[in-house]
């Protein structure tokens, strides 16, 4: 078994070699875009905003249903085990 101390260590190390490695690549975003105005806007279609801020709320309201459904499934399965595990000990 790994002591805390190794392992805190290694994730040390991979940590030091990933932000190396990152400001070694030395890589600058381009400082111009390619401007698309012959294109509506849209989520992947265009580089202008969209009108209302629609796709932001939209998305949010995705997420938002996507971790309810998540937490409510693991809400089961944690009731669900703690109610085996309780009728096992009797």
């Amino acid at each position: 078994m790994r002591s805390p101390a190794r392992l805190a260590r290694c994730v040390l190390l991979a940590l030091a070699i990933g932000v190396a490695s990152t400001a070694a690549a030395g890589a600058e975003p381009p400082n111009t875009h390619e401007i698309l105005s012959a294109r509506p806007s849209g989520f992947w279609t265009s580089n202008r905003p969209a009108v209302g801020g629609a796709y932001r709320w939209r998305l949010l309201g995705i997420g938002v249903v996507i971790a309810a459904i998540t937490g409510y499934g693991m809400l089961r399965l944690v009731r669900r085990a703690s109610a085996e595990r309780a009728s096992r000990q009797r």
